[in-house]
């Protein structure tokens, strides 16, 4: 069978929503629509008519589909979708630009007519001799912006001087003293530079990577010690607890016994007291009669056998030698004792036990990066009154103690360095250099226009502190910048753009100290400082500088947001690669220094742990 050339455009549509059709009917006067496209037409419109021949009919025809009709049309879009290399567009595909309807996916763009060609439309293309010399390369949906906007013409020329592509118009008018080559050699020197530094990359990636997979194996090694060192202390601990929960056992077991004491010898007491009462009230029913009595001898003669107490003072007060021999506060007075000895005796042994545990806590905070503190015998530990005494002297002031606990090693990224800055071969100093070296900017990590340069690591979390000796730099900038700073600044950054930092310019006759923030308080700067402290804590949004030798504070930024809002497309790159993507940013220690003096010098010094 001979091949049928079939075009898109020949496609039968339907009259009313002008696309191909769905489920065709016809009418009686022979015209053919999608079913729902001529029901719509009927809903909305008055007089039932055809709306191509307007007949008019008297009811509305009963429609069914022309399913032979429809066959022919499914045949149809059949053989335009699988005729030789003939495909529609799909999303993210280039489209023909000749297509008038159904949009063919493109084959070739053709850079001399600047547009892009099916494989149909794309026929002269391969036929006349004249258009086979034109420059046909895979689909490009960006034409416009291989078109100069100015005359409208291919570029094709790359000027060095003003660092763009050019068209040949421009090479003969505004570029005609520039050097200028064809785009496709420095498009060969560019891939072949890439190609190097992806190489390097490379190089420094694999190095990170063993990094990371050691650190990782390291991380889970202390984390599993850490585990089950956890799991010791928590033992020891509630061996402690138990001890004294047992102790409480025992006490309250020995308060009980003495409260069933008191209780019975009250018993007892009650068990006298009552038979005294009723003994009294015996005599008082006899004193009664006897009081009553008008014969002189009878109460004289009966007085002795009421009975009074040899030893009383008075006879006429029967009761002025009595004393009671339990009294209703004897309960009360015993168990306020108990509980005031119990209240001393806790308060005592709270304070030791909290001696003990800020002891060990420091000496733990001390161990982890700092000095190794001095483990004592608890036999040996000096005693008073059988309590430990307060052993632990905390630090003398909060410089101390950051200094014990939160030094950090930074060492400078000589990546990220602006050329005219010089790192030294172990990361620790900066100076300034009066005939800067050009090197590429290695993935956009190096300020190229300001003297700065930054760490090699940051920190996403927690607190880090280290020293900067400034004493052989006039003019100097420390402080920290998120991750994301823009290595193109033209000036010092601020804290909207990521960085907060602190700066000196200091000449022979001014000294001038500055923090980037336009609404805080001046530094409190007393002397000129000779080794600057840079303290960060990160949960709290606190970024402070001391005076290290002064042992003063000189600015604190407080209120500190360093979470940022990840951009989407950055998210869904990540999410595409499986990585998780962290809104908090980490922060990097920043260093610059100014001035063409390459004396000056930024030295970061070990951090002195005074005690």
């Amino acid at each position: 069978m001979a091949s049928v050339d079939v075009h898109c455009e020949d496609q039968p549509l339907c009259s009313i929503c002008q696309d191909a059709f769905t489920e065709p009917v016809s009418t009686p006067c022979g015209h053919n629509y999608c079913k729902a496209c001529i029901t719509g037409y009927w809903d909305s419109s008055a007089p039932t008519q055809c709306p191509l021949c307007l007949r008019r009919f008297s009811r509305r025809p009963q429609l069914q589909v022309n399913t032979a009709f429809r066959d022919m049309v499914e045949q149809f879009s059949s053989l335009i979708m699988t005729g030789g290399n003939e495909v529609l567009v799909k999303p993210g595909e280039v489209p023909c630009d000749v297509c008038r309807r159904l949009k063919l996916k493109a084959q070739k763009t053709c850079l001399v007519c600047s547009t892009s060609y099916c494989q149909t439309h794309l026929e002269p293309h391969q036929r006349v001799e004249r258009l086979k010399r034109h420059n046909l390369i895979n689909p490009v949906s960006n034409l416009d912006n291989r078109v100069c906007k100015k005359h409208h013409k291919m570029l094709e020329f790359f000027c060095h001087l003003d660092q763009e592509c050019i068209c040949f118009t421009c090479l003969k008018d505004d570029h005609v003293a520039h050097e200028a080559v064809p785009v496709e050699n420095v498009f060969r020197e560019r891939k072949a530079w890439l190609q190097n530094a992806t190489s390097e990359v490379e190089v420094v990636e694999n190095a990170k990577s063993s990094s990371v997979q050691g650190i990782k194996h390291s991380a889970q090694r202390r984390k599993e010690d850490s585990e089950r060192e956890i799991a010791d202390i928590a033992d020891l601990l509630g061996t402690l607890v138990g001890t004294l929960l047992q102790r409480q056992i025992e006490l309250i077991s020995l308060i009980e016994e003495k409260q069933k004491a008191a209780e019975k010898q009250a018993e007892d007491f009650i068990t006298q007291l009552e038979q005294e009462v009723a003994e009294l009230r015996r005599k008082r029913s006899e004193m009664e009669q006897l009081s009553q009595s008008e014969d002189h001898l009878h109460l004289l003669q009966s007085w002795p056998s009421l009975n009074f107490p040899t030893h009383a003072v008075d006879p006429l007060n029967p009761l002025s030698h009595y004393n009671p021999p339990f009294t209703p506060d004897f309960l009360d007075i015993g168990q306020q004792t108990y509980v005031g000895m119990v209240k001393k005796s806790v308060a005592e042994m709270e304070k030791a036990l909290s001696n003990e545990m800020e002891m060990l806590i420091h000496e733990v905070r001390l161990s982890d990066g700092c000095e190794t503190a001095k483990q004592t015998d608890a036999a040996e530990k000096p005693k008073t009154d059988g309590f430990v005494q307060e052993l632990w002297n905390p630090p003398q002031d909060k410089l101390m103690m950051i200094q014990q606990c939160h030094a950090v090693n930074v060492t400078l990224d000589a990546y990220s360095a602006n050329s005219k800055l010089m790192v030294s071969e172990d990361g620790k100093q900066l100076t300034f250099q009066k005939s800067g070296l050009f090197f590429p900017a290695l993935l956009g990590r190096k300020f190229e226009r300001q003297p700065f340069v930054i760490a090699t690591d940051g920190f996403s979390s927690g607190r880090f502190y280290y020293e900067v000796r400034v004493s052989g730099s006039k003019c100097w900038l420390l402080g920290v910048v998120k991750e994301s700073i823009d290595r193109l600044i033209m000036s010092d950054p601020s804290p909207e753009e990521g960085a907060w930092t602190f700066s000196a310019r200091c000449t022979q006759f001014d000294e001038l100290y500055r923090i980037n923030a336009s609404n805080g308080p001046p530094p409190n700067v007393m002397q000129r400082p000779q080794t600057v402290g840079v303290f960060v804590d990160y949960e709290k949004g606190e970024i402070s500088f001391y005076d290290v030798d002064a042992r003063t504070l000189l600015y604190s930024f407080t209120g500190c947001s360093f979470t940022e809002t990840t951009p989407t497309l950055k998210a869904f790159l990540y999410s595409m690669a499986g990585s998780p993507v962290s809104s908090r940013p980490k922060l990097y220690p920043f260093f610059g220094i100014f001035e063409g003096d390459p004396d000056n010098m930024l030295i970061i010094s070990p951090v002195s742990r005074a005690t």
